[in-house]
């Protein structure tokens, strides 16, 4: 290989080699990667590469992402250094260089550097999705009472839901393989089965659903087939408008005004947040937590790999909940204690 090899060119040859046989979504956030470190330096010489541009790098990033234009998350800074050493590994391997200027430069990532932490919705939001009738209804339901992730959403079918037992069986997901293309595989994030209790008092309703289903699967596509990428977030789009609009029709009727048609030239006022389909699954488990459900159930019904994983999300609700406590402590003496004759 060229000693006289530029970043950009580096990090191409790089990228061929490490994208080999790897999902849709990960290629991607390696791009991703990539393109942060040829815009800070891709046209320098490689072996002109020190430390000192590493920090400069996550110091730029650090005040300002240039794609959100808001603070890079402690997660992102990370991710990018991580995919930095490993390509400076791979010079180091082509007799390039013979110094890594990236290793131990996650060190120099400040401590307050935002962590990037996905919040359950609130009660409200929860409420609307039980109340709004939808064609995502059935995907949502699933998500924020089994905590389905949406790759196993999407490809659950109705002979893995066992209405007898109250238990689905999760054993396969999509995998994204182009831009608007997903596949099944078989196997869950982790590459194992789990099996989820269904709520008892969902039984009914999803027996309902599965009386008047046209597919085998769950929640499919308008033709009954597996949606594709593109279908899915047009999907999730609208059922986001739906709930708000359903929201601000109650609204209106708090406020005694008349509620303007969804189809109003005017566009419906945003009046509640819009959710992703992940903070639904946080917010199952969110509920396993304040159930009293133990770690170790959680991360089983939860499916992740490692209860590291499921341990981090207690430890960050055991933070909120006993801020919440403590809360309805000084309320309690506010309301409650004659506290000014102390």
């Amino acid at each position: 290989m060229n000693k006289r090899i530029k970043f950009n060119a580096l990090s191409e040859l790089w990228l061929q080699q490490a994208t080999l046989g790897v999902t849709y979504t990960y290629k991607s956030n390696l791009e991703s990667y990539v393109k942060h470190l040829n815009n800070a330096f891709g046209n320098q010489l490689v072996v002109n590469i020190k430390p000192y541009d590493i920090d400069v790098l996550i110091q730029q990033l650090y005040i300002c992402n240039p794609n959100t234009n808001k603070p890079s998350s402690k997660k992102l800074l990370g991710n990018i250094i991580n995919c930095a050493v490993r390509i400076f590994d791979f010079a180091i391997e082509n007799e390039v260089m013979y110094k890594n200027p990236a290793k131990n430069k996650k060190q120099s990532i400040p401590k307050n550097a935002p962590k990037k932490t996905v919040n359950a919705i609130n009660s409200e939001q929860q409420q609307l999705v039980i109340e709004t009738d939808h064609r995502a209804k059935i995907a949502a339901v699933i998500m924020m009472f089994m905590g389905l992730r949406t790759g196993e959403i999407l490809a659950l079918e109705w002979n893995d839901i066992d209405l007898e037992n109250y238990i689905v069986s999760v054993n396969k997901r999509l995998q994204r393989i182009s831009g608007n293309k997903y596949i099944v595989s078989d196997g869950t994030k982790n590459g194992e089965t789990r099996r989820v209790t269904i709520p008892k008092n969902l039984g009914a309703w999803l027996s309902k659903q599965k009386s008047i289903a046209t597919s085998y699967l769950v929640a499919p596509n308008r033709s009954g087939t597996i949606q594709t990428p593109t279908q899915w977030k047009t999907l999730w789009t609208s059922y986001q408008n739906e709930i708000n609009y359903n929201c601000y029709v109650k609204k209106c009727a708090e406020n005694g005004t008349v509620p303007e048609s969804k189809y109003a030239p005017t566009k419906t006022p945003q009046v509640i947040a819009a959710f992703t389909p992940h903070q639904l699954r946080h917010t199952y488990a969110t509920l396993l937590y304040i159930s009293g459900v133990d770690v170790k159930t959680a991360s089983q019904l939860l499916g992740h790999s490692n209860i590291t994983i499921t341990l981090d999300i207690y430890t960050h609700l055991d933070k909120q909940f006993q801020k919440l406590n403590i809360q309805k402590f000084d309320n309690y003496i506010k309301s409650d204690l004659d506290i000014e004759k102390i």
